[in-house]
């Protein structure tokens, strides 16, 4: 969570420009965290102000970087790490996958577990059962399938192709003789075009 020890005395002053791109950075940050279905403002304004203290400090170092890229930078830098650590499981890239998402969801952060969102260990039992159970829940389920082969199904002239193709395969004689006339056929027509 945010770090108390921060007041707003320890700003520099910002230009009108400056406040406007934090205001939208602080907008941004707000609406992930809503997404997250945080809906307990108090605890939205006091995570959004130390998500954005750390985007300023390092803004000084990257300076090139817009202040909403580095808000959001930090909101899901933070929230992957918080996951990763109440699930001790390691996530990829250190990112808050889909399935870390759906357990929050599944262990009813947004409605019973606001409170613990974001804040350092120890945290309830429960809470990090529900998290452990949900986020093994929330993978792939992979059903072994069987599959029969079936007759196709043709209408008339599919099944009379069908039927022509199994002949001409059962009786070598009948092939020959029908490939020997359309072959004149083709020879026939190419000759009364050109000529």
């Amino acid at each position: 969570m945010g770090q108390p020890s921060h007041s707003l005395d320890t700003l520099r002053p910002l230009s009108e420009g400056e406040l406007k791109e934090w205001e939208e950075a602080y907008a941004a940050v707000e609406a992930y965290l809503q997404a997250l279905r945080l809906r307990n403002r108090l605890l939205v304004a006091e995570l959004v102000r130390g998500i954005l203290w750390r985007a300023s400090a390092r803004r000084v170092d990257e300076p090139e970087k817009p202040a909403r890229f580095l808000a959001m930078e930090e909101a899901l830098s933070e929230v992957a790490e918080w996951t990763q650590d109440v699930l001790d499981v390691p996530l990829e890239n250190r990112r808050l996958a889909a399935r870390g998402r759906l357990a929050l969801f599944l262990a009813g952060m947004p409605g019973k577990w606001q409170g613990v969102f974001l804040t350092p260990a120890p945290w309830p039992a429960e809470f990090v059962d529900a998290m452990k159970k949900s986020y093994l829940a929330a993978g792939p389920h992979f059903a072994e399938l069987t599959m029969i082969p079936k007759p196709l199904e043709l209408n008339a002239i599919g099944s009379g192709a069908a039927q022509w193709w199994e002949t001409m395969d059962r009786l070598p004689i009948i092939r020959l003789m029908f490939t020997g006339v359309l072959l004149a056929l083709i020879i026939f027509t190419v000759w009364f075009i050109l000529f």
